[in-house]
């Protein structure tokens, strides 16, 4: 078998996969155009877009479940970025995990046939296996339902064997579509957790999701796709300053009695370092958190001078923060809306 392989500059050592030119057509359809992206080693790559944008189509073609009308896919191999394809697929695919779409189960097997089978389908050491297994379950936190049928398990449950079907086998890279759709914020929260014990092991993680809550927690870097094109790549922090939006939130030791005059106030005080915002408010009340939200261009020159300005109008201050979960939505937003 030949290997069409590229060496790895000093720069680019860090990457794990590289996507270059991917185009993938359905008939007169483009659901993917020109895609490149290199996800780096060891982080967590959040993937955003909205229904249709391109997101589950490409990881189906790193997954190698379809393949790119144009274009190439790339793993690193003993420090090499090797192209994958039909002669070498099974080989450079047994060190990636996936999860694509919601995983579906027989439910008379357990999670100890399940993980055996993925484990053995992807080679991992059959003498290992049964520790490996039980390893597993422990991070997951089922090992007491190791043996149980998959009919009693719940749906966060079932999505989590899911999840570590993925990685039994010990991956380097991990590919999850989707993984916390239609979860209950608790099983989403031990999910996040779960994500976060594997990027701690070094693994690289390329997560998309619907839910930026989720993502805006785990990820270091986030990439945007809209109408099949990567609109954005970058951490959170460097697409703030690219759009220069960006909120704070001011929560008051004591809850005003006239938030409108409140929100009046703290507009005459910060308006000078704000400036014009196209019309927008630069001040709101947020009733369901009982916290005033600023917008402001996100530098940290004028983060300051609205927290000094504010406690030289004697403002009694009990909590001022950037919260990245609003700000992500608010870059979101603003990307899709701008196509740039």
């Amino acid at each position: 078998m030949q290997k069409v392989a590229i060496k790895l500059t000093k720069e680019a050592q860090d990457v794990a996969i590289s996507l270059q030119g991917l185009t993938r057509n359905f008939g007169n359809f483009t659901a993917v155009s020109d895609l490149s992206l290199n996800l780096p080693h060891g982080e967590i790559i959040g993937f955003l877009g909205p229904n249709g944008a391109g997101k589950s189509t490409t990881m189906k073609m790193i997954a190698g479940l379809i393949s790119p009308s144009e274009g190439e896919i790339f793993f690193c191999k003993d420090e090499e970025l090797v192209k994958l394809d039909r002669g070498n697929r099974d080989v450079i695919l047994k060190d990636i995990g996936f999860l694509i779409e919601n995983p579906t189960f027989y439910d008379h097997m357990t999670p100890r046939q399940i993980l055996t089978y993925f484990a053995e389908l992807k080679g991992y050491p059959r003498k290992e296996i049964k520790n490996r297994i039980e390893e597993v379950l422990e991070l997951v936190g089922m090992k007491e339902w190791i043996d149980k049928k998959i009919k009693t398990f719940s749906k966060g449950m079932r999505q989590k064997i899911g999840l570590v079907s993925a990685f039994v086998h010990d991956p380097s890279v991990l590919v999850l579509d989707e993984p916390q759709t239609g979860l209950d914020p608790k099983a989403r929260k031990e999910v996040r957790e779960i994500l976060m014990k594997l990027k701690a092991q070094g693994k690289t993680i390329f997560l998309s999701s619907h839910l930026l809550y989720e993502v805006s927690e785990i990820s270091d870097k986030i990439a945007i796709i809209n109408n099949g094109k990567i609109i954005a790549f970058d951490t959170v922090e460097k697409l703030e300053a690219k759009v220069k939006k960006s909120m704070l939130q001011i929560e008051l030791q004591e809850q005003p009695e006239n938030i409108d005059e409140m929100v009046e106030k703290l507009t005459k005080i910060i308006i000078d370092i704000v400036g014009d915002l196209n019309g927008e408010d630069i001040v709101q009340y947020n009733s369901n958190l009982k916290v005033f939200e600023v917008q402001f261009d996100g530098s940290a020159e004028n983060k300051n001078k609205i927290l000094e300005a504010l406690i030289e109008n004697k403002v009694k201050i009990a909590e001022f923060s950037v919260p990245r979960t609003n700000l992500l939505e608010s870059l979101y937003i603003g990307f899709l809306e701008n196509g740039s």
